[in-house]
């Protein structure tokens, strides 16, 4: 059977929400060791599966959130905090959750790029942490995050955290990049606090669409014999480590 049929058909069952079938019905037409090996991959459940630690829970975005990345999207500050070069949101309400569902049942090879949505251990959300223009072939991602500013103490840290263990150990991917803005020194902070190494500064590299001014960006990178540096295990002991009553 034609790949091109499979991905239809598993697409069909994704789109029900129907992602353990869909990875059954790919696991019986994909050998493990073919030359399509990776689609295979990609289909694994987990990649639709909440992750859970300490008091942080991520749960893949989806239709259901879009009252929520909506507010987010009009508190003042938050799109240039977050991702400030991404496109306006669908004014209509059935738009947006439609495009939010296409992003949640698409695999890498369909949209290169994976969103969650995360909350704390109530499930009451906080924020948004993406991995965008993912790289099957160099195995790498940008990550993006923007958090509501009165979120939980170390909630911003432990989901990041919890990222780097799904994208290092189980995607097995070796390197993560961020980009910042000259004008975020607290985002810039924050990024080498948790092992980020600074790559370089790219001089007017990107038009701010609301000053009409070209910006400098710092370019970081943690690769995966860097991610879990003594500093970020005893962070993740000190927030991941499951709470007693």
């Amino acid at each position: 059977m034609k790949i091109e049929i499979i991905l239809e058909h598993s697409l069909l069952l994704r789109r029900e929400k129907k992602f353990h079938q869909a990875f059954e019905y790919v696991s019986g037409l994909i050998a493990p060791d073919s030359t399509y090996a990776t689609l295979l991959w990609q289909h694994s459940p987990i990649f639709w599966s909440d992750i859970s630690a300490g008091q942080c829970i991520l749960t893949r975005r989806n239709a259901g959130d879009h009252a929520f990345v909506r507010e987010l999207f009009d508190l003042p500050g938050f799109r240039r905090s977050f991702h400030r070069n991404a496109n306006p949101l669908p004014k209509d309400n059935t738009l947006l959750q439609s495009k939010l569902d296409e992003e949640m049942t698409s695999i890498l090879f369909e949209s290169g790029a994976l969103h969650w949505v995360v909350r704390d251990a109530h499930r009451q959300p906080w924020g948004l942490l993406s991995l965008c223009d993912v790289s099957l072939t160099h195995q790498r991602a940008e990550i993006l995050m923007g958090m509501r500013p009165n979120a939980p103490l170390g909630l911003t840290a432990s989901a990041m955290l919890m990222v780097f263990e799904f994208y290092f150990k189980f995607m097995k991917f070796n390197k993560l990049i961020s980009f910042v803005y000259k004008d975020n020194p607290n985002s810039l902070k924050s990024t080498l606090h948790l092992g980020f190494q600074l790559e370089g500064e790219l001089r007017q590299h990107n038009l701010d669409l609301e000053t009409g001014q070209f910006l400098d960006v710092t370019q970081l990178g943690l690769n995966k014999g860097q991610v879990f540096s003594q500093s970020n295990q005893r962070l993740a002991q000190k927030l991941l480590r499951p709470k007693t009553a």
